[in-house]
């Protein structure tokens, strides 16, 4: 049998259970109007939301590599309770795209986002994201072994130039999308030497250029390394004179016209120590050799076989080059007319009257040198003149001065006879006895 107490708790809870009921009903509903009023939703665009690939393998262990075009960085519209959207950042969100299904063909993925803020992975409602795929760009992944080069720029300081360089590697592995990889030529390591007075050491990152020279980013490339040793020497330079001479004589009958050299001194670079000994490059005796010649003569000699290890000419010239021009002697006879022989040392009271050796009118000289040096040669280049200070009345034997030049020779010498005649005396038929050969002039060249 049901105790009293009992019956009366049942007749409690069903009394008005309708009311009750309907009350608590009420009761719900207010709370939820309460809440809503008080606590609204809210929608809100969150920006800046990093995608992560997963499962990328699935394309990169068939050979094939990815990029992503766009879609790296997303935004999305949620929707909470104020309290919650308020605090709402970026980094409660966590974006993906799965890989795992595309294949060279499918350019793209789509993009998944769940709220990662503890306790709100239900309360946020992701209402939409404004970026729903990944857009890819799905190449086939090659290596490719490319050339380094050192590209020096600028120039070391005044009295400074650039010697030996070297580089460590002299390749360097590339890795990544085709379309990239194969547009790469070379690759270069570019330093600047500008001011530099000391050998530089150091390790320089690569740059890569197409065929035409035009820069490739390597942002998206893997490198076997990130950077490659260079040495660029820096030495000091010194201006010397080249000393050489001529050995031997030329054939009888000929003679050296002309004799030129490209240069007469040469910069050196070498380290302080080499170049404070080096004071001149000496050609030895004998390199120049012109003995018994009978033509013209070119020599070239490599300056650097006369230089201590460790020096190097600089100069844009590296050989001396020595040219001797040598012609057969010719002989030519230049007739100098008597009135051409001018007289110095004469007085107004005398008349002097000249008379050539031979008892001609004309002096006839005899120049030996090269056709080209003598068959232009006239009476006026010679300059036949004699000296009769000093000399009165008489006849006299009188030595001819002539123009020598390096250019020629002149054969034997030359004499006329000049008569000096008092011209305030009355005239006198009886000539004037001829001078003794102790009164004949010297010869003085001038």
């Amino acid at each position: 049998m049901k105790s009293f107490k009992d019956i009366k708790i049942k007749e409690l809870i069903l009394h008005n259970f309708g009311l009750k009921i309907l009350a608590i009903i009420i009761a719900i509903v207010s709370w939820i109007v309460i809440v809503n009023v008080d606590n609204p939703s809210q929608r809100k665009t969150i920006s800046g939301i990093t995608v992560n690939m997963i499962n990328g393998d699935a394309l990169t262990s068939k050979g094939y590599i990815y990029q992503i075009e766009s879609g790296a960085s997303i935004s999305i519209v949620v929707k909470a309770p104020q309290t919650i959207v308020d605090e709402l950042r970026s980094t409660d969100f966590y974006a993906y795209a799965d890989l795992s299904e595309r294949t060279p063909d499918a350019d793209r993925a789509q993009i998944y986002v769940r709220c990662t803020k503890e306790g709100m992975e239900n309360t946020v409602d992701i209402v939409s994201l404004r970026t729903e795929y990944v857009q890819l760009a799905i190449d086939n992944k090659i290596d490719k072994e490319v050339p380094l080069e050192l590209n020096i720029t600028g120039s070391p300081a005044d009295g400074y130039v650039i010697g030996d360089y070297s580089i460590s590697p002299t390749t360097i592995k590339v890795t990544g999308a085709e379309s990239t990889v194969s547009r790469i030529s070379t690759a270069k390591l570019n330093y600047s030497v500008s001011s530099m007075t000391a050998t530089i050491n150091d390790s320089v990152a690569p740059v890569f250029y197409d065929e035409n020279g035009v820069e490739i980013s390597s942002d998206k490339l893997e490198l076997s390394r990130n950077s490659a040793s260079i040495q660029i020497e820096i030495l000091p330079t010194k201006v010397v004179d080249i000393n050489y001479a001529l050995s031997g004589e030329v054939a009888e009958g000929y003679h050296i016209v002309d004799e030129k050299a490209n240069m007469k001194n040469v910069k050196l670079a070498a380290s302080k120590d080499v170049l404070d000994k080096i004071t001149s490059i000496d050609i030895p005796a004998g390199i120049i050799d012109i003995d018994n010649a009978d033509d013209d003569r070119h020599f070239d000699i490599a300056l650097k076989t006369y230089l201590p290890n460790g020096c190097k000419i600089v100069s844009s010239e590296s050989n001396l080059t020595v040219d001797v021009t040598i012609e057969k002697i010719s002989e030519r006879t230049i007739q100098i007319p008597m009135s051409q022989v001018t007289i110095s040392g004469t007085e107004s009271d005398y008349r002097y009257q000249l008379v050539a050796d031979n008892g001609s009118g004309y002096l006839n000289v005899i120049v030996n040198g090269s056709e080209s040096n003598i068959g232009t040669l006239t009476a006026d280049d010679l300059g036949a003149r004699i000296d009769m200070s000093g000399k009165g009345e008489g006849s006299y034997t009188v030595r001819v001065n002539l123009n020598q030049s390096d250019d020629y020779s002149i054969s034997g010498s030359y004499y006329v006879k000049v008569i000096v005649t008092d011209m305030t005396l009355p005239d006198n038929p009886t000539q004037p006895e001829e001078t003794t050969g102790a009164e004949t002039e010297a010869d003085t060249a001038e």
